[in-house]
């Protein structure tokens, strides 16, 4: 899916750590059907043995699927350009968070949810406003 490669790599240019482990806990409240759609394009990518991917996973994943009209419109440069960035390992867990997307759960009922347990799990002691 390549608005998953998408998100992962804003995940890795330009997200703050801060934003990182909002993600990660809003990540922890995905349902069962979200996190099995999550665990399928994760196994698509040919995670090691040890249950981590690197970018050369998206762009080998992505060129094995590559039709056509992807390679005549600039996909192959854009997979070029992801594969290229240098940033360790990812496993499960930290996909699922680089992955999501927050405007799709916005747009969802059970969104307030959501934002409500990933507050909840981000701000462990539960006493202070997150700035």
């Amino acid at each position: 899916d390549m608005i998953i490669c998408k998100h992962v790599r804003a995940y890795i240019c330009s997200s703050s750590s801060l934003r990182k482990a909002a993600l990660g806990a809003l990540a922890k409240t995905l349902t069962v059907p979200q996190l099995a759609y999550l665990k399928e394009q994760f196994q698509m990518l040919g995670p090691s043995k040890n249950g981590y991917i690197s970018m050369h996973n998206f762009k080998m994943a992505i060129l094995r699927s590559a039709t056509d009209a992807m390679k005549d419109s600039r996909v192959v440069e854009f997979v070029n350009m992801v594969s290229s960035i240098h940033y360790r390992k990812m496993d499960f867990e930290e996909f699922c968070a680089a992955a999501i997307s927050v405007h799709q759960l916005e747009a969802m009922d059970t969104w307030e949810q959501h934002a409500r347990r990933a507050y909840e799990l981000f701000e462990k002691d539960g006493n202070r406003p997150i700035m």
